[in-house]
């Protein structure tokens, strides 16, 4: 993986290409084109090269797009990102930044280009199947920058190739049909399959397309089109192109026309997401192809022996309320969080071989670590994190009892009058809420009185505090100066939760004020998501066309998640009235998935945005709002509305173009209610 990096960091230092707008595909040309091809290393510098934008929009982080969701949130003083103005419903054509488009496009501009220079040129050094492996791959990540175009800013043009930088505005490419740009995505993909490498292996071409990583964008590409949003539920039924989509939908054999969306609900696309998402699944777990495994104790085990990590609080360990370690039933569940830990931060060179694509990237850690989190030795002074980055009780909710089920339907769970009261512990800080719970809660969401850890703190568990500003948090009435210019109430906690869901176990921070961490392991296709995408398809066919054996087969691929997570199964009769199979999928993909860009898309895809992201839909306890300096349990243990005007507006299904890149085509139409 650092090998994958170095790769990319060569590649552009040794071609850097930019782009205007989205048909600005490539810089004029100049005599370092063939330059860059004399030499084979310098001919896979430039194919390397087309892979960086899959790094700088990666989803990784809080304060872009994927951060406007109910998964957590962060200070109102740090609203000049991306993610406030999805929450507060403020994005429009005027203060989007044309990044993403831009570089999108700039990127498939710059694949166009190198193809065109490949064919001009034709370097003797390389081999056919040299060449089209280069073509696959080329093909593969133009496919993924598509994709994220659709994900973000729905139909989009497509751009087939080098356009040369004198096209004239009236050649410009509007729109096409959703549907349209999902079936290219789809050719294209289908194209580069056969020349793709067939495996996984340790060298330089880690970190680009492979067979499996294709088929899984694909059955990524099939899923979203079944979705609701492009299946028959798009809000906006006047919306309509300027120029037409040509031809029929092979699928759902629709004319495409004028429409953008499909406004028909089509049962043959989930039929057309399942199917992709088998072969997907196929070739993942083929050893002689993807050799892919959700990652397991027997893969966890080695990696704690090897970071002298300790599971057991009475040796050392992290201590989990309400679970003894001294049952077998109870080890086995310390086991299991730490199993579900190595799991988002293991790569592929420690053995966990669930992770199909990803990215290293280095955004600051410090994000969801507390403010004091290991103090100096002298002078009050300590080390820590900014804190701002706050677990939803939303989120909180969302994760499962030890049982497998939400706390609001366990039965043997404390009712929710007394969520939010001490449980009576030998930490008495530690609410009923928090009590109890699955292993992936204790393995990424971290709260006053818990565990952070295990060797956070110097070697050793770090205990959380964020009742005390002599601790965790620090009083927002205070204005510090001197080597700590920020308003504390910039660098803040706002729930009462913070998060270590990519923070290896073997992470620690020196009484020195060090702190040692790997680059940010970003899971951008693993896996677990591709067992939800089957779980999904099925769940959808069954609750539209009913039928036991479909009923049964998104239970087997939703348990296969619940099982590696130590929770029990779900079953046949837990698909009823308080929970339908497609809730079931549905909340397995907030737990499974937490912090790891979906959220913000799913709710689109699902057309949810008003039920999870609306006004006062953001909560909390009482750690910011209302501050009291040292505050009791009681006081700071209640419910409140997280700060923030939050809000919800249908045009935040897609973003709106920059009226930059809008005026520049006449054939552009700008998303709906913008």
């Amino acid at each position: 993986m650092k090998l994958y990096n170095k790769v990319l960091a060569i590649a552009v230092a040794a071609f850097t290409l930019v782009s205007c707008n989205f048909l600005d595909v490539a810089p004029a040309e100049r005599a370092t084109f063939k330059d860059a091809m004399k030499t084979q290393a310098s001919t896979e510098g430039w194919l390397y090269g087309c892979f960086q934008t899959v790094a700088s929009t990666n989803g990784a982080g809080c304060e872009g797009y994927e951060g406007g969701t109910d998964e957590y949130t962060t200070p109102v003083l740090w609203s000049e990102y991306d993610n406030w103005k999805i929450r507060m419903a403020s994005i429009n054509a005027t203060n989007i930044s044309d990044n993403y488009w831009k570089i999108l496009y700039g990127d498939i501009g710059n694949v166009h280009l190198f193809l065109k220079q490949l064919d001009i040129h034709q370097p003797e050094f390389l081999s056919e199947d040299d060449i089209a492996m280069y073509k696959a791959q080329i093909n593969f990540v133009k496919a993924y920058y598509y994709f994220r175009i659709l994900q973000y800013f729905g139909p989009c043009p497509i751009v087939y190739e080098y356009a040369d930088m004198n096209i004239t505005k009236d050649q410009y490419a509007g729109r096409s049909h959703y549907d349209y740009v999902i079936n290219y995505i789809c050719q294209l993909l289908d194209e580069a399959y056969p020349y793709l490498p067939d495996s996984y292996s340790m060298d330089k071409y880690y970190g680009q397309g492979n067979k499996t990583i294709a088929l899984f964008l694909k059955a990524k590409a099939r899923l979203y089109a079944a979705s609701p949003l492009w299946n028959g539920e798009f809000p906006w039924v006047e919306w309509k192109n300027k120029i037409e989509t040509p031809g029929v939908d092979p699928i759902t054999g629709e004319t495409y026309g004028y429409d953008l969306v499909s406004r028909t609900f089509h049962i043959e696309k989930w039929y057309a997401a399942r199917d992709a998402a088998l072969e997907a699944l196929r070739v993942a777990e083929d050893p002689n192809y993807g050799g892919r495994e959700l990652f397991s104790w027997k893969h966890a085990e080695p990696l704690i022996a090897q970071n002298q990590v300790e599971w057991d609080p009475r040796k050392g360990g992290c201590w989990y309320p309400g679970i003894d370690p001294a049952t077998p039933q109870g080890e086995q569940f310390y086991k299991a969080v730490l199993t579900m830990r190595y799991a988002a931060a293991a790569d592929e060179g420690q053995g966990n071989k669930e992770l199909i694509w990803t990215n290293h990237t280095t955004p600051n850690q410090r994000t969801f670590k507390p403010r004091n989190m290991i103090y100096k030795g002298s002078g009050d002074q300590w080390e820590g994190g900014w804190s701002g980055g706050s677990i939803t009780l939303q989120a909180v909710e969302k994760f499962y009892t030890q049982n497998g089920k939400l706390p609001k339907y366990d039965p043997n769970f404390p009712a929710e009058s007394e969520w939010l009261k001490s449980a009576g512990l030998e930490r008495p800080e530690v609410i009923n809420l928090n009590t109890g719970r699955e292993p992936r809660f204790y393995a990424w969401i971290n709260f006053d009185g818990g565990d952070m850890g295990p060797k956070l703190g110097a070697g050793k568990p770090k205990k959380l505090n964020l009742r005390s500003s002599a601790r965790d948090t620090k009083d927002p009435n205070t204005i510090y100066s001197g080597t700590d210019l920020d308003q504390a109430a910039r660098d803040n906690n706002q729930s009462g939760y913070l998060s270590d869901k990519f923070c290896t176990p073997a992470q620690q921070w020196a009484a020195t004020g060090s702190y040692s961490y790997t680059t940010f392991l970003f899971p951008m296709f693993r896996l677990a998501d591709l067992y939800l995408f089957a779980a999904e398809c099925y769940a959808e066919i069954y609750m539209h066309e009913g039928g036991a054996q479909n009923l049964e087969n998104a239970l087997k691929y939703l348990n296969a998640i619940r099982q590696r997570a130590g929770i029990e199964n779900v079953t046949a009769a837990d698909c009823n009235g308080e929970m339908s199979i497609r809730d079931w999928v549905r909340n397995e993909r907030f737990v499974e998935l937490f912090q790891e860009g979906h959220r913000y898309h799913d709710v689109r895809r699902w057309v949810e945005g008003d039920k999870y992201f609306g006004a006062g839909k953001l909560e909390g306890l009482q750690c910011f709002v209302n501050y009291k300096k040292n505050a009791s349990i009681e006081h700071f243990n209640q419910r409140v509305k997280l700060d923030g005007d939050f809000k919800w507006l249908d045009r935040l299904y897609m973003l709106p173009i920059n009226l930059n890149e809008l005026y520049s085509n006449p054939q552009m139409v700008q998303a709906p209610g913008y």
